[in-house]
């Protein structure tokens, strides 16, 4: 299969698997977020409808889970080389304004943070998407209160809305003339 990814950058031939699916799971996302500003409809959802949405999130899932953060560890080890001979910060090393690391940091340790972190925004990002899909269809409070129509004292909808006077109006004659 041919490598679709241009040669600008010397990192970006071998980031390409990493690079593809975390281009897939943003547009997938944003359709997903789409879809969560959309009015619920009325009807309830078809059997389709639903397997759709299952195998919808399930891709998404995969691609966050397990596609991204695979290959990110991939592109650590074999591109850039992080292992464990290679140290970040070294025990006892002076680090900033003069205090001693207490421990060894190896870039290995580093692509696992770094993984940890990609776990930790997409728990995250599905609690989000999670919270708005539920508030799907709701309205507003203040723009249901504004739009309930007016009542009489004895609970009937009013007809008509009656135009506030203004000083100086008359009555539709002639405007005071004789």
């Amino acid at each position: 299969m041919p490598n679709l990814i241009p040669d600008w950058f010397p990192w970006m031939r071998p980031a390409g698997r990493l690079i593809w699916s975390c281009a897939l799971l943003v547009i997938g996302l944003g359709i997903a977020f789409y879809l969560s500003k959309r009015p619920k409809p009325n009807r309830p959802a078809t059997w389709a409808e639903c397997m759709a949405g299952a195998v919808g999130v399930f891709g998404l899932m995969t691609l966050g889970y397990a596609v991204i953060p695979h290959e990110f560890i991939t592109f650590s080890d074999k591109y850039l080389q992080w292992d464990t001979t290679h140290f970040v910060f070294r025990s006892g090393q002076s680090i900033i304004g003069g205090i001693e690391f207490p421990f060894d940091v190896n870039q290995q340790a580093v692509r696992d943070i770094v993984t940890t972190g990609i776990y930790v925004a997409m728990v995250a990002v599905n609690l989000i998407l999670f919270a708005e899909w539920q508030k799907r269809g709701q309205e507003d409070a203040t723009a249901t209160a504004e739009e309930k129509p007016r009542v009489s004292r004895f609970g009937r909808p009013l007809r008509r809305v009656r135009q506030p006077v203004t000083v100086g109006t008359t009555n539709g004659g002639s405007g005071g003339e004789s």
